[in-house]
């Protein structure tokens, strides 16, 4: 892998199975900060809520029908609800190493969306209707989105507009959000710059851990990767597939 300043390390969202091959590319890294795509708001409220929100969960499980009661649904439920796994890896390695790891996310949407879980996703209205379609296996599930991201992150200027995966980002919300990560990873990354850098050989290494949708380049509307991209930041998407890879290097 090369040596680079900035690196933006993309994941599936809910994978926990791929805590591990997270911490282990941060630790060849040997970073000098971590910043994640999560909030200070939405850190904050997990914590204070997580722990009744999973009780509630496995209540409403018990209430089900026997054969609902193993839907792999209701498993990534369980990881929906949780702290994220990346927040927990990065949180992790910077207490190993004595570095800052910063939740750089605006908060607006965990505002928005965090106080309705409990009624919204809590109830066994809910979990009868996401165990209502047919079962599936996890692991498949989740390779089945790596090999997606593997697909988009090589032919994004490829994909119709009409249903490119990033048709979200057509929206000004998205859009804005967008700009709003770049511009804190950017004065970060520009602050340890200054305080490591005036040796140019020297390497102050600064990960980024988000979604593997913001390391996409060439599609119709900008990510996170693109705003960067005058920093050359090193992209790595993990991967958990069958054939054994762990990550692609972009």
């Amino acid at each position: 892998m090369k040596r680079s300043n900035l690196y933006l390390i993309g994941t599936v969202h809910l994978d926990v199975g791929a805590r591990e091959i997270l911490y282990n590319i941060i630790e060849s890294i040997i970073p000098k900060i971590i910043t994640t795509e999560i909030s200070t708001f939405s850190v904050r409220y997990r914590t204070s809520h997580q722990e009744k929100w999973l009780q509630h969960l496995w209540n409403l499980i018990d209430s089900l029908p026997k054969e609902r009661k193993i839907h792999s649904r209701l498993k990534l439920l369980e990881y929906q609800l949780s702290m994220p796994f990346e927040w927990k890896t990065t949180q992790r390695y910077s207490k190993v190493n004595n570095i800052s790891c910063v939740a750089i996310d605006s908060g607006d949407l965990a505002r928005k969306e965090l106080p309705l879980w409990e009624r919204n996703i809590l109830s066994r209205r809910n979990l009868l209707r996401v165990t209502n379609e047919p079962d599936f296996d996890l692991d498949t599930y989740f390779e089945d989105c790596y090999l997606q991201a593997e697909t988009i992150l090589n032919t994004a200027d490829k994909i119709p507009k009409s249903i490119h995966p990033l048709l979200w980002l057509s929206d000004s919300y998205w859009e804005k959000r967008e700009e709003i990560l770049a511009d804190r990873i950017r004065k970060i990354y520009r602050k340890y710059l200054q305080k490591f850098g005036s040796n140019p050989q020297t390497k102050i290494p600064l990960v980024h851990v988000c979604g593997w949708m913001h390391l996409v380049t060439r599609s119709p509307w900008k990510t996170l990767a693109d705003l960067l991209s005058d920093l050359n930041p090193t992209r790595i998407a993990l991967m958990r597939t069958s054939n054994g890879n762990k990550y692609l290097i972009i």
